[in-house]
C-alpha cells in the first residue's frame, strides 16, 4: 500500500486506487499519516478537521470518519491502517509507504552527497525526490489546520529545487539549465538563489551581458516589491561575472559530463517514438544519429530529454546537451558550440581558432568513448555536421523544426500533435487528477481547442494551476473564441504565438506570404493549386513553397486526394497565427483579392464541369463573371473526374463561401454558392456527404451578405436557390415561399432569365403537391419568357414540366406534344439528364394511356441513361416506373424485385418522396398477388408519408389503392370512405383520376 500526500491526496492498494471519502475524512487521515506510528489525540484531530470552531458532536463525527476510512481500506484489501486506544487514533503504516517520508529521506541523501562533493549524484537524488511531487501538498483536503504543514512542505520543495540546481551547476551544467531557470525565476522573481543560478548558467553559456541584465532585473524587482537591495550572495555572483572570474566555470573538467536536463515528471505518451529512438541510439557497432523534427511546441526537446535519460546507462563516457538556438534569428555557430565543449574537456588548454581544428580536437577527444551528444534546436544540416563524432561508440540525438533530410544515415522521427487521449491525460496530470476528473468534458474540449499541441496544453494547464479559482469550463469557453485563443495560450515566458513566430521570422518573404494567405483562407485542407491562386503563381511553384513550409513544420501534408493531387493543412493554432499576420501585414484590398482569386478558381472549374455535363436545371444567372482560369492540367483532371473533385473539396468549398460572406464579398460568395447548387449540391448524385446542409449554409451566409450590401439581384438569386433546396428536400410549401419571394425581385430588376427559372421552379413545386392548374399557370408564363431566350435546355425543362402536368390532368395530346418537344430540346442542349427525365415522363404518359409496351420501352431507355451517368436516385425512380409497367403486364415478381431495390436506394439517400412513391407501388404489387395485409401495411406507411409531405394528390391515389385492399378484406364502409375522400381530392386538384373513377368529366 502507498499513501500520497505530495499533491492530490491518494491511496493505492493491491487492486489500484482506493476511493477515499470526502474532504474532512481525508484531512483526518492526512493528520494520522503525518504522525504514523504515534497516537494522535482526538482533540488534535478535531482541531485539524474543524479548526477553532468544531461542532458539539465533533468527537462522534471523528469516530464516524474513522469508521468510513476503515471500510474504504477493507474494501480495497488493505490491512488495518487505523487503530485506536483510549488516548486517540494511530496510523500503523510503514514509513516507506508514505511519499512524504520517501521525499525527506531522499533529500537527506542528496544533501549528504552534496557535502561529500558528489554533485552529479546529489543532483540525481534530489531530482528523484522532486519527482515524487504531483502538485501542491495535501491537494483535495480543503482548508484545514494542515495548511501550515502544507506550506512548510511546499517551501521545502522549492528549497530542494534550489539545492538540486546548485548541484547541477556544481557538476558542470550551465546552458542546459537555462530554460528551467528562466521559468523558475519568472515564477519566483524574489528568490535570489534561483536568480544567482540563472546568472551563472547564462555566463557559462557565453551570455555575459544577459547574465548582468538578469541581475539588474532582480535588483529592480527586490526594490519594487520588497524595498530591499540584493543580498551579498547575488552581489558576489554579479561581481564575479564582471571580472570574468574563472571560478564561475565548473570546478573540475575531468569529471564525466552529465549535462542532460531533467524531463518533466508529467511526460505523457510518445511510447512509439521513445521505443524507436532508444533502439536507434543503442544500435551496436555504429555511430547512430536520430533526428526528431516537428513544429514548435510538439515536445521535441522534452522527448529528447526523456529518451536521453532512458539510454544514458549505455553511454558511460557521459552525455552532452548542446543548445544550438536554430529557431532564433542568431543560431549558434559550430565554432561557438565546439568552443564550449572543448573548454569542458580542458579549461586550461587553448581552444584552436579555426573550425577545422576544433572539429579535429573534438573528434579526437570523443574517440574510443561511448558518449551521447544531444543537439537541441538545430537550424540545418550544415550546423549539425561539424558536431558529429568521428567514430562508432558515440550517438547523436538531434531536435529541429526542420526535417534535415540531407543528414546522411540518420534515422528520422517526425513528431506531430498528441493523440486526443494522451493530450487529455497530459492536461489532467498538470492540473491534478481530482480537478481534471471533476470536469472530463472540459478536459476534452481544452485539449481539442489546443489542437493536441503539447506546448499549448502545458500553457493551458499552467494557467489553470495558477488560477485555482477558475473552472476548467471557464478556460474552455475563453479558448473557444478564436480571435483571442492565442492570447489565452500564454503564461510567463511560454507563449504559443511566440513559438510559432520563431519559425515564421526565419522564412523567406514568399513563404511568409503563402502562410499568411493560407491562414486567411482558413481552409481545412487544400491542394497546391489553391496556394497558387492565392499567390498568383504556377501550381508547381506553389508546391515548392508548400513543401518548404512542410520542411519547417508550419504546413502539414494531408495525403493525396482522389485526383492524385497532394493536399496540405495548417494546424489550427498555426492557422490562427497566420490569420493574425495576414490581418497585420496585408491590406484589406490584398486580402479581398486573395479570396476573390481562390473562389474565382472554383467557379471556373464548376463552369468547365457544366460545359462537359450540362446540369438539368438552368442556372439563374446565364454565366458567372467572377471565374478565374485554372492551370490546364488541373482543369483536365477535374473535368475528367468531377465527382471526385467535389468530394475532395467538400469542406473547403463551404468554408470558402462562409469566409467571403464574412468579409462582405457578397458577389463572389453568391456566384460560388449558386454555381455549386446546380452541380455539387443539386441533382441526385448526392456528391457531398451532407449536400443539403452545405447548400443551406452557403446560401444562408451569402444571403445575409447580399442583404447587408443591398444586393437585390443577389438576394433574389439565393432565395431561388433556397427554393430549389427545399424542393429537393420535398418541403414544397417552403420551396414555394422562397420562390415567391424571389419572383418579384427578379421582375423589379428586369432579370427575365431569373424570372423564367423561378416560374418553372414554382410550377414544379405546385405540380408535386398536386396543384395542377397553378402549376400549368406558372409553367406557361415561364414558356413565354424562354421563347425569347436562346437556351434549349431552359425551354426543354419548361416543356417537360408542362407535359408531366398535362399527363396528371389527362390532357394526353397536349402532354405528348410537350414531352416530344422537350426531348428534342434536351438533345439539342446535350443534356443527357434532361433526356432521361423526359423519357421517364413519356413512360408515365404511355402507362396512363394503357400502352404498356411503349411505357416499358421508355422506362428502360431512361433507366439506361441514368445507369450510364451513375445517378442512383433517378435509377431508382426509373426502376419504380418500370416496376409499375411490369405489374400491369402481369410480371409481378420482377416488379417486386425492382421496387424493393428502389426502396432501398430511396432509404439510403433519405429521399422521403421516393420512399412514399415506392411503398405505394409495393402495396399495389402485394395487392395484385393477394398479400392483402402486406399491401395494407405498405399503403398505410405511404399514406402517412404523403400526409407529412402535404402531397394531397398522391395521398389520394394511395387512398384509392388502400380502398381496394379494404374492400378485398371485407371492410366495405372503410373502402367507401376512402374512395369518397380521394374523389374530392382528385376534383380539387383537377386530376385525371376523378374522371376515371367517377365516370364523369371534370
Amino acid at each position: 500500500m502507498r499513501f500520497f500526500l505530495l499533491g492530490p491526496m491518494e491511496t493505492t492498494g493491491p487492486s489500484g486506487a482506493v476511493v477515499l471519502p470526502g474532504v474532512k475524512p481525508r484531512a483526518l487521515l492526512a493528520a494520522l499519516l503525518l504522525e504514523h506510528g504515534r497516537t494522535v489525540p482526538a482533540e488534535r484531530l478535531i482541531a485539524v478537521v474543524w479548526g477553532e470552531d468544531p461542532p458539539h458532536t465533533a468527537r462522534a463525527v471523528v469516530q464516524t470518519y474513522v469508521a468510513t476510512l476503515r471500510r474504504a481500506f477493507d474494501a480495497a484489501g488493505l490491512p488495518a491502517v487505523i487503530t485506536s486506544d483510549r488516548h486517540g487514533y494511530r496510523a500503523d503504516v510503514p514509513a516507506d509507504a508514505l511519499d512524504v517520508r520517501a521525499f525527506e529521506d531522499l533529500v537527506d541523501q542528496g544533501r549528504q552527497a552534496a557535502r561529500a562533493g558528489d554533485h552529479p549524484g546529489a543532483g540525481r537524488i534530489l531530482r528523484a525526490a522532486l519527482a515524487l511531487w504531483r502538485g501542491p501538498a495535501f491537494g483535495g483536503i480543503g482548508e484545514s489546520f494542515l495548511r501550515a504543514e502544507a506550506v512548510r512542505l511546499d517551501e521545502l520543495r522549492l528549497t530542494v529545487l534550489e539545492e538540486r540546481i546548485d548541484a547541477d551547476l556544481a557538476a558542470g551544467q550551465g546552458a542546459q539549465l537555462l530554460a528551467e531557470l528562466t521559468g523558475l525565476v519568472t515564477e519566483h522573481p524574489t528568490r535570489e538563489r534561483l536568480r544567482a543560478g540563472l546568472m551563472v548558467a547564462l555566463y557559462r553559456a557565453g551570455r555575459q551581458a544577459d547574465a548582468l541584465e538578469a541581475y539588474e532585473r532582480g535588483r529592480l524587482v527586490l526594490l519594487d516589491e520588497l524595498g530591499i537591495d540584493p543580498g551579498p550572495e547575488l552581489r558576489r555572483v554579479q561581481a564575479a561575472i564582471l571580472r570574468c572570474d574563472p571560478k564561475l566555470l565548473p570546478a573540475s573538467t575531468s569529471r564525466t559530463p552529465r549535462q542532460l536536463p531533467s524531463p518533466p515528471s508529467d511526460f505523457t505518451g510518445r511510447e512509439t517514438e521513445l521505443a524507436a529512438l532508444a533502439t536507434v541510439l543503442t544500435w551496436p557497432e555504429a555511430m547512430p544519429v536520430g533526428v526528431v523534427s516537428g513544429a514548435g511546441g510538439t515536445g521535441k526537446s522534452t522527448l529528447a530529454q526523456r529518451v536521453a535519460h532512458d539510454v544514458a546507462a549505455h553511454f558511460p563516457g557521459g552525455q552532452y546537451h548542446l543548445e544550438l538556438h536554430g529557431s532564433t534569428a542568431n543560431p549558434a555557430t559550430p565554432e561557438e558550440v565546439l568552443g564550449r565543449v572543448l573548454r569542458d574537456f580542458d579549461a586550461t588548454a587553448a581552444v584552436p581558432g579555426s573550425l577545422e581544428e576544433r572539429v579535429a580536437r573534438y573528434r579526437t577527444a570523443l574517440a574510443g568513448t561511448r558518449t551521447l551528444i544531444v543537439l537541441d534546436d538545430a537550424a540545418n544540416e550544415a550546423q549539425v555536421r561539424p558536431l558529429l563524432p568521428g567514430s562508432s561508440g558515440c550517438a547523436v540525438l538531434v531536435t529541429s523544426r526542420n526535417r534535415l533530410p540531407a543528414l546522411a544515415g540518420a534515422a528520422f522521427v517526425e513528431l506531430g500533435v498528441l493523440p486526443p487521449a494522451a493530450a487529455e491525460l497530459l492536461l489532467t496530470r498538470i492540473v491534478g487528477a481530482e480537478r481534471g476528473g471533476s470536469e472530463p468534458a472540459a478536459v476534452t474540449e481544452i485539449a481539442r481547442l489546443c489542437g493536441q499541441l503539447p506546448l499549448a496544453i502545458r500553457v493551458a494547464g499552467a494557467r489553470l494551476v495558477s488560477r485555482r479559482q477558475w473552472t476548467l469550463s471557464r478556460l474552455a469557453d475563453r479558448l473557444a473564441r478564436e480571435q483571442h485563443r492565442l492570447d489565452e495560450l500564454a503564461v510567463g515566458d511560454q507563449q504559443v504565438r511566440a513559438s510559432i513566430n520563431l519559425s515564421y521570422e526565419l522564412l523567406p518573404e514568399l513563404a511568409k506570404k503563402a502562410l499568411r494567405r493560407l491562414g486567411l483562407l482558413g481552409l481545412p485542407h487544400f491542394p497546391a493549386w489553391i496556394a497558387a491562386a492565392a499567390l498568383e503563381t504556377e501550381p508547381d511553384d506553389a508546391e515548392v513553397i508548400l513543401e518548404a513550409l512542410v520542411d519547417v513544420s508550419l504546413v502539414e501534408p494531408d495525403g493525396a486526394d482522389p485526383l492524385g493531387l497532394m493536399r496540405y493543412r495548417l494546424h489550427d493554432l498555426v492557422r490562427l497565427f497566420a490569420l493574425e499576420r495576414a490581418s497585420a501585414e496585408e491590406t484589406a484590398e490584398a486580402r479581398a483579392a486573395v479570396v476573390e482569386r481562390v473562389l474565382g478558381s472554383w467557379i471556373w472549374l464548376v463552369e468547365r464541369i457544366d460545359e462537359t455535363a450540362p446540369p438539368f436545371l438552368p442556372s439563374v444567372p446565364a454565366g458567372f463573371r467572377k471565374g478565374r482560369p485554372v492551370d490546364p492540367e488541373i482543369t483536365g483532371r477535374v473535368v475528367a473526374r468531377p465527382y471526385d473533385f467535389f468530394r475532395a473539396e467538400e469542406p473547403t468549398l463551404t468554408a470558402a463561401v462562409e469566409l467571403a460572406a464574412a468579409m462582405d464579398l457578397d458577389a463572389i460568395a453568391i456566384e460560388l454558392a449558386t454555381a455549386l447548387s446546380g452541380t455539387a449540391f443539386g441533382g441526385h448524385h448526392r456528391v457531398f456527404d451532407d449536400p443539403f446542409g452545405a447548400w443551406q449554409r452557403t446560401h444562408d451566409v451569402a444571403l445575409a451578405a447580399a442583404r447587408r450590401n443591398d444586393n437585390v439581384l443577389g438576394e433574389a438569386t439565393l432565395l431561388a436557390g433556397l427554393g430549389q433546396l427545399h424542393y429537393e428536400l420535398d418541403d414544397f410549401p417552403r420551396s414555394r415561399a422562397h420562390l415567391s419571394q424571389a419572383l418579384p425581385m427578379f421582375r423589379a430588376a428586369g432579370d427575365v432569365r431569373g424570372e423564367a427559372t423561378t416560374l418553372a421552379a414554382l410550377g414544379a413545386a405546385c405540380r408535386d403537391q398536386g396543384y395542377l392548374p397553378e402549376a400549368l399557370h406558372f409553367v406557361d408564363q415561364a414558356r413565354k419568357i424562354w421563347e425569347g431566350l436562346p437556351e434549349a435546355g431552359g425551354m426543354g425543362n419548361v416543356r417537360r414540366l408542362a407535359g408531366s402536368v398535362y399527363v396528371e390532368m389527362g390532357e394526353y395530346p397536349e402532354a405528348y406534344a410537350a414531352l416530344t418537344e422537350a426531348r428534342e430540346l434536351f438533345s439539342e442542349a446535350s443534356s443527357l439528364r434532361g433526356e432521361g427525365l423526359t423519357l421517364r415522363s413519356l413512360s408515365l404518359y404511355h402507362r396512363a394511356r394503357g400502352d404498356w409496351a411503349e411505357a416499358e420501352a421508355s422506362a428502360r431507355e431512361a433507366l439506361a441513361i441514368f445507369e450510364r451517368t451513375e445517378d442512383r436516385m433517378l435509377v431508382a425512380y426509373c426502376e419504380r416506373a418500370l416496376a409499375k409497367t411490369l405489374l400491369r403486364r402481369g410480371d409481378s415478381a420482377t416488379a417486386r424485385q425492382l421496387a424493393e431495390g428502389a426502396l432501398a436506394v430511396s432509404q439510403a439517400l433519405a429521399d422521403r418522396f421516393g420512399q412514399a412513391c415506392t411503398l405505394r407501388v409495393l402495396g399495389e404489387i402485394h395487392l395484385a398477388d393477394g398479400r392483402l395485409y402486406q399491401a395494407e401495411q405498405c399503403l398505410e406507411d405511404a399514406l402517412g408519408r404523403w400526409s407529412d409531405l402535404r402531397v394531397e394528390l398522391l395521398r389520394a391515389r394511395t387512398l384509392c389503392t388502400l380502398a381496394e385492399v379494404n374492400s378485398a378484406l371485407g371492410n366495405a364502409d372503410a373502402a367507401g370512405r376512402m374512395t369518397t375522400e380521394a374523389l374530392a381530392t382528385f376534383r380539387a386538384c383537377g386530376a385525371r383520376d376523378y374522371a376515371e373513377l367517377a365516370g364523369t368529366p371534370l
